[in-house]
């Protein structure tokens, strides 16, 4: 697994846009094929649809995330920087497809918030952990009714999305109980990495 840093650019309406995509990738198959087309042709019109964002909200929960040291410090780490409960229930459920800007997505249930997280190298020095969080997805705060009202913005997700993704983290995802005593103790409390 790698770790990958979100970069801007994928657009939360993505299932709208993915519509048009087709559409438009339909009306040029057909007239193309009324010319005998082949299917290198057929290739190059899809090209841009497969290599564009679609990773980004064709994620779906799979499954548990496997247990390992990494999720744990990376937990201890969110914790130890953005948390002030004393106790935070985490539930870490695989994604697909996995292996690109997210691996699991985590609902963090004390927050309500579902959080997107990349598994990092092994050997990442400890204080590099906030390298495997990208985007934290907030109910209400950062969610909207329809694809039509996140109007473009990468930081938005519908209701519906949402709700789904923090369905499949608490029936299929792997729980952590992380005390803030304990996260505050194993990992450090710094948010910003002068280094990088």
């Amino acid at each position: 697994m790698n770790c990958t840093v979100n970069p801007a650019g994928c657009g939360a309406g993505f299932a709208l846009q993915l519509a048009i995509q087709v559409s438009q990738i339909r009306r040029a198959s057909l007239r193309l094929l009324g010319r005998t087309m082949n299917s290198a042709r057929l290739l190059l019109l899809l090209v841009p649809l497969v290599a564009g964002c679609a990773h980004e909200r064709l994620l779906h929960v799979t499954g548990p995330y496997p247990d390992s040291p990494c999720i744990k410090r990376c937990l201890n780490y969110w914790t130890s920087n953005f948390s002030t409960n004393a106790t935070n229930h985490f539930y870490v459920a695989a994604a697909k497809p996995a292996g690109g800007f997210v691996d699991a997505l985590v609902y963090w249930k004390e927050e309500r918030t579902i959080l997107e997280y990349a598994e990092l190298f092994s050997d990442i020095p400890p204080g590099h952990e906030i390298l495997a969080w990208h985007h934290d997805l907030k109910l209400d705060r950062d969610t909207v009714d329809t694809s039509e009202d996140i109007a473009g913005s990468t930081y938005l997700e519908t209701h519906r999305t949402w709700i789904d993704w923090m369905e499949g983290c608490l029936s299929l995802g792997r729980e952590y109980v992380i005390l803030l005593e304990d996260a505050r103790r194993l990992s450090s409390k710094e948010k910003i990495l002068d280094d990088l």
